[in-house]
């Protein structure tokens, strides 16, 4: 049976969102941060010159909004499960 949290955020997953010229992406991880962000995915948006704050769900949401709340041209990426 294939773990459906390996191998996590993968670059497909955040594409559609550097396109969107973001500052900053916010990934949320899960409640319990099950969903694996690998340290590829990070570099590549890194290098894309985006700052990236990979945190659990909860806690990514509120980082998202007070960014927002802040003018930041942010992204995010949700996993609200688990």
């Amino acid at each position: 049976m294939m773990n459906q949290h390996s191998p996590g955020v993968q670059l497909a997953d955040v594409e559609e969102v550097v396109k969107q010229g973001v500052q900053t992406l916010v990934i949320g991880r899960g409640m319990s941060e099950a969903l694996k962000v690998p340290p590829s995915t990070v570099e590549y948006l890194r290098k894309q010159g985006i700052d990236v704050r990979v945190l659990q769900t909860e806690q990514a949401v509120k980082e998202y909004n007070a960014l927002v709340a802040q003018g930041v041209r942010v992204g995010g990426v949700f996993h609200s499960t688990c």
